[in-house]
């Protein structure tokens, strides 16, 4: 595949979509280089992950699966299990596991959510888990008009979530201070930039 410059990008909802294309962007790949799609959870790229396989062999395809507390909470043992559901490994098939969540790779960059949600730096201190919940009431306590909506006694993404977490991404969040604090981000990060380097990114 050297040369074609493409990918076909998995992640299990659109929620993801707007961080992993800021991900995308910052390892170098331009928007008609790659294509991102949600599926329905995680279960569905579970799967599906023999058909990612087979359908790399002729577009390279990047997945990326929450660790959630799969795997027995190590993201190693979590690929070696889903590689497993393949006919080996592709070079053209990259799996990402998120450590822990994607909320956790938002949280990473503090400044960048403080700045968004009008608060400091020293006030956002993301948990050990439970990452979801915590960028909710934050997002919440910042009066994000409908980007966050009560559903009994828990929070929950609202209609304005992606638009607001478009917004933090494209004009507040850092790649380069989330990822001196996440290794799993920074071992995307890379793992992209080669693939891109690899396929031929950024030739004339």
């Amino acid at each position: 595949m050297e040369g074609y410059v493409f990918a076909q990008v998995i992640v299990e909802g659109t929620t993801d979509e707007p961080v992993v294309t800021a991900l995308m962007h910052a390892a170098g790949w331009a928007d008609h280089e790659f294509f991102v799609r949600s599926v329905n959870g995680k279960g569905a790229i579970d799967r599906h992950i023999e058909n990612y396989w087979e359908a790399a062999q002729y577009v390279p395809y990047v997945v990326f699966r929450d660790l959630d507390r799969d795997g027995g909470g190590c993201p190693v043992t979590l690929r070696a299990q889903l590689i497993e559901g393949t006919p080996g490994e592709s070079p053209d098939l990259l799996v990402r596991i998120v450590d822990q969540c994607i909320e956790s790779w938002i949280l990473a960059d503090r400044h960048g959510v403080a700045d968004f949600c009008k608060r400091s730096p020293a006030s956002v201190k993301p948990p050990a888990s439970h990452h979801k919940p915590y960028l909710l009431s934050i997002m919440k306590e910042a009066k994000l008009a409908d980007a966050v909506e009560e559903k009994g006694r828990e929070l929950d993404f609202g209609p304005r979530y992606n638009t607001c977490l478009q917004n933090l991404m494209t004009h507040h969040w850092s790649i380069e201070r989330a990822a001196a604090e996440s290794d799993s981000l920074r071992r995307a990060m890379k793992r992209l930039t080669d693939l891109h380097d690899r396929l031929g990114g950024g030739a004339e």
